[in-house]
């Protein structure tokens, strides 16, 4: 058991802003202006494969954070009713009296066991986590949702099929460019649009489960998600 990375995850989790999805939300808005000055040419730098790499890898990294940071929402603010018949099927690891010993010692909460070894680096992980919060597909029900902005009432947001793909391009990108780079240019609007739709998906994820954590809220605890 790697405590050590559950407390920097504790750590980190406490210096971000409060609102998970403003966070992902920032940090792929500045990978998404990046690669369009790399496109454009107003990006002149020797360093720029390295700023293209990391872009996408940014990008990731941003949506994965948003994930296991909604995850421990999850298990801060709803009632326990709703949440514990799903744990022993996220996490079903066995730990021997060493184990508890170190968890004692360090003040780790079981739930950040939980939370700490969900892997989001690809849809079917977040599917398979979510999936069993919102009782039936994750990603088809963010499908089923249309919004509206109060400041453009008659334009009405949707997600699909298309918005997903090009979130599952975008994990698949990542892992390329980890485990098997190419020496070659690979940043392309496409690349970028997929990005975008990412960030989409995330949103769609968003709605989806505030909802869903403003239905199942603890009634001892006096919060109101946003």
């Amino acid at each position: 058991m790697d405590y050590q990375k559950i407390l920097r995850t504790r750590y980190n989790r406490r210096t971000r802003k409060i609102a998970p999805f403003l966070i992902c939300n920032e940090s792929i808005d500045q990978c998404i202006k990046a690669g369009n000055a790399i496109l454009d040419g107003s990006f002149k730098s020797d360093f720029t494969p390295l700023v293209e790499r990391s872009i996408v890898i940014t990008s990731v990294t941003a949506i994965e954070v948003y994930y296991r940071d909604v995850l421990d929402w999850i298990f801060r603010y709803c009632e326990p009713a709703f949440f514990e018949p799903k744990l022993k099927i996220l996490h079903n690891d066995k730990y021997d009296i060493n184990d508890l010993l170190t968890l004692y010692d360090n003040h780790i909460h079981p739930l950040e066991l939980v939370s700490n070894s969900q892997s989001f680096q690809s849809i079917d992980g977040i599917e398979r986590v979510f999936s069993k919060f919102t009782g039936k597909g994750f990603w088809s029900t963010i499908f089923e949702w249309q919004v509206r902005r109060k400041e453009n009432p008659d334009n009405v947001v949707t997600w699909d099929k298309q918005d997903l793909d090009g979130l599952r391009a975008t994990f698949a990108l990542r892992h390329e460019l980890v485990h098997d780079p190419a020496k070659s240019e690979f940043l392309t609007p496409d690349v970028i649009a997929n990005i975008g739709k990412s960030i989409h998906m995330v949103w769609g994820s968003n709605f989806v489960l505030m909802q869903m954590m403003a239905d199942n809220r603890d009634p001892s605890l006096n919060i109101q998600m946003t």
